[in-house]
């Protein structure tokens, strides 16, 4: 390659990383609780909660049956390991509770789901629960919404059982 073409290129690099480089701020990152309202806890601290090792604070969004999008912009306040365990708080510490899936479903109505496995007793089968909702639209906000309301699915059925 010649001392001018070498050039050109280098030129032309610059360019390009230039006019990447000028694209506006990225906007800040949002942050969204998705609590239910649910009672005052008894003082028990509820059962031990785990979580699968792929769900962090970023919204983990379902795009095909096999996978998932993590989308950095929009993040939950606690990792959901402590979102479940705080949701449960009050309730027996007997269970052992495993979260699996706490994700926003947009593969057909965007819906928001959290799974559970649940294992009383080391006797016992694990049990697994789902507590789904769906959303209005697709605005994180309303994504908060629907997993507010799986979350309170789930409590409402450990407690049923």
């Amino acid at each position: 390659m010649n001392r001018v073409h070498q050039l050109a290129v280098f030129a032309t690099g610059l360019v390009a990383a230039g006019c990447l480089s000028s694209a506006g701020a990225l906007p800040p990152v949002r942050w969204f609780d998705p609590l239910p309202a649910t009672p005052q806890p008894s003082g028990d601290r509820g059962p031990l909660v785990t979580a699968a090792s792929h769900l962090g604070r970023e919204f983990a969004v379902r795009i095909a049956e096999r996978e998932l999008a993590f989308d950095l912009q929009h993040q939950w306040i606690a990792e959901p390991r402590e979102l479940v365990a705080m949701s449960l708080a009050g309730m027996p510490p007997a269970d052992r509770v495993h979260v699996t899936a706490f994700e926003l479903d947009v593969t057909v109505a965007p819906q928001a789901v959290v799974r559970v496995v649940v294992t009383a007793n080391a006797g016992q089968e694990p049990r697994v629960v789902t507590g789904t909702a769906p959303a209005s639209d697709r605005s994180p906000a309303a994504f908060a919404a629907a997993m507010s309301q799986a979350l309170a699915e789930v409590r409402k059925q450990l407690i049923a059982r």
